[in-house]
């Protein structure tokens, strides 16, 4: 595996260089770099140069317009677009535009248009410079379900839905058409500073480059790191109240793959109340239970993407890379009243800190029960300080059979958002965000896993009720923030479960790099993670408590 993985590298770096015209000094971001940055890992660690900003264009429901005015809340988020032209006396509906250098990121649709028997849909042009010539003319479900120009695994089917991730940089605009009115749909995409040099994406460049396509699609798939020059594996009972500590070697260094077994002989409350702590040069950054960490904390939930997965032998990697100057820690706090028995390996390699380094953080929150008769926006974090998005996952226990998810994800950037009480990334629907879609209510076989994420877990086979695990990676659709970065999450269940004993039960962790100084909202909660998950049977409990309280209380008007 060792050398087949070298064997990649090397023909990464031969394809690359003879792929691309450009140097590091002028910073020339191509479709090339673009590849380059998907099929390294350790990338997003350090602050992007040249800069961009990271946007994206959906079609939520433009009644929303502030957090205290009407509407803010307003679903049917499908039926929304820019504006409508004509070009060559035909109607065309704008669903994206920009001026300036970018490059579109991610694509998202539902492989149903408005009818859910509807499976044609609209074509899809994507102006690039002012061209009158589409670069991109073809069918959207087809083209983002990877059946069409743009193949897999940069595009590809996930649940009644479409995601395409290959990057499309444009150096002066790019605008992006439908041939009939818009449905569901984002687009997220850079915009680079003016003088950033860019080289415009083409369909000749896209055919040529077949080889460095492959190597990229192996790399985003490989399961082994790239440098191990310092590895480590240890076995250890945890006494209850104890910990495991661990120093990793010191200097400048990054740990590129952290891989945790919890005995299945154990508590399967120790998902929940075993905690994954990482102190990196004197400042603890990972505070979270590692179930939740591992998108599984009450049982065992099988997935793989880009930088995260679990076996079905309860295996859990992570290979974000987590740099460090000079040292690092990592511990595991058993909070329960039973010993732990866990199984940890380690795998360090080099790296050169910089001006540019950031550090790994991963941070746990846990909110409700909510009532479902409530609309609300959820934190996921607040960040203060300059830093990066990478990934998040939300956990749900619900206890109803339709569907809980209406909610829009609303993604404050730096001061230009927080100010004008409107985030640049405002989406249509919880499982949009993910990258799957509605239409019919979910079921356990709309599980999948993709590079960009995974649906990991519908609650049963039948319906949502019970556990619903999302969780995303960004790849080239990372988020920078200079100085703030506020992460909503909508609580907007379906129409079927909105009566005030409809409670609903969240928590979620947000994975992001940060400069040394940054900070964010969400600190240690043991008093959280050492409690007892919430089942089922208690939500249910808890319903129909507040059902009877209610009788009651009518009775006696």
């Amino acid at each position: 595996m060792i050398q087949t993985f070298k064997n990649i590298t090397l023909a990464w770096v031969f394809i690359y260089g003879s792929f691309i015209n450009c140097t590091a000094q002028n910073q020339k971001v191509s479709f090339g770099s673009l590849l380059q940055e998907m099929g390294d890992r350790t990338l997003i660690a350090q602050w992007p140069v040249p800069e961009f900003r990271s946007l994206q264009a959906s079609s939520y429901n433009r009644a929303s317009v502030a957090p205290d005015q009407p509407g803010w809340f307003a679903d049917s988020d499908g039926v929304s677009w820019i504006r409508e032209e004509l070009n060559d006396g035909k109607k065309e509906y704008v669903i994206m535009e920009h001026d300036g250098p970018g490059c579109i990121t991610r694509m998202w649709t539902p492989f149903f248009y408005y009818n859910f028997n509807n499976r044609v849909g609209p074509n899809v042009k994507i102006y690039l410079n002012g061209s009158k010539e589409p670069v991109i003319n073809e069918n959207f479900i087809a083209l983002l379900t990877g059946k069409g120009t743009i193949q897999p695994p940069f595009a590809g089917y996930t649940a009644r839905a479409g995601v395409c991730f290959l990057p499309i940089p444009f150096s002066k605009s790019c605008k992006i058409t439908l041939d009939n009115k818009a449905f569901y749909n984002i687009i997220n995409y850079r915009a680079y500073q003016k003088e950033t040099k860019v080289e415009t994406f083409s369909k000749k460049q896209y055919i040529k480059a077949s080889a460095i396509l492959a190597t990229t699609a192996e790399l985003m798939k490989s399961t082994k790191p790239a440098d191990d020059s310092w590895q480590k594996s240890i076995e250890q009972t945890i006494k209850p109240g104890d910990s495991l500590l661990i120093a990793l070697p010191e200097g400048n260094h990054v740990l590129n793959r952290l891989i945790l077994q919890i005995d299945p002989t154990s508590n399967i409350r120790s998902l929940r109340s075993t905690i994954l702590k990482l102190n990196f040069d004197g400042k603890q950054t990972v505070w979270c239970p590692v179930g939740d960490f591992f998108c599984s904390p009450d049982t065992i939930n099988p997935f793989t993407t880009r930088n995260m997965s679990v076996s079905r032998e309860g295996e859990m990697t992570s290979d974000w890379a987590m740099p460090y100057a000079s040292s690092a820690r990592l511990s595991l706090v058993n909070l329960l009243d039973k010993e732990v028995k866990i199984s940890i390996r380690l795998n360090v390699g080099n790296w050169i800190w910089d001006n540019r380094s950031m550090y790994f953080h991963a941070n746990w929150a846990n909110i409700g029960p909510l009532p479902g008769n409530r609309f609300y926006d959820m934190n996921f974090i607040d960040i203060e300080g300059k830093g990066t998005i990478a990934g998040d996952a939300l956990t749900v226990l619900s206890p109803g059979k339709g569907w809980w998810g209406e909610g829009d994800e609303k993604i404050y950037v730096d001061d230009a958002d927080i100010n004008r009480k409107f985030p640049s990334h405002f989406g249509t629907g919880t499982e949009d965000y993910y990258g799957w879609a509605g239409g019919v209510v979910p079921t356990g076989k709309d599980v999948f896993s993709m590079p960009f994420g995974s649906n990991v877990r519908i609650g049963n086979q039948a319906n949502p009720r019970g556990y619903n695990i999302c969780m995303r990676n960004r790849i080239l659709d990372g988020i920078p923030f200079s100085n703030r970065l506020v992460f909503d999450m909508e609580a907007s269940p379906g129409t079927d479960i909105r009566k005030y004993w409809n409670l609903l039960s969240y928590s979620m962790v947000t994975y992001w790099y940060g400069m040394p100084e940054a900070r964010s909202n969400r600190g240690p909660r043991p008093d959280l993670a050492g409690k007892r998950l919430l089942s089922l049977s208690e939500i249910e409990l808890m319903q129909q408590l507040l059902k009877d309280s209610t009788f009651i209380f009518n009775s006696k008007k």
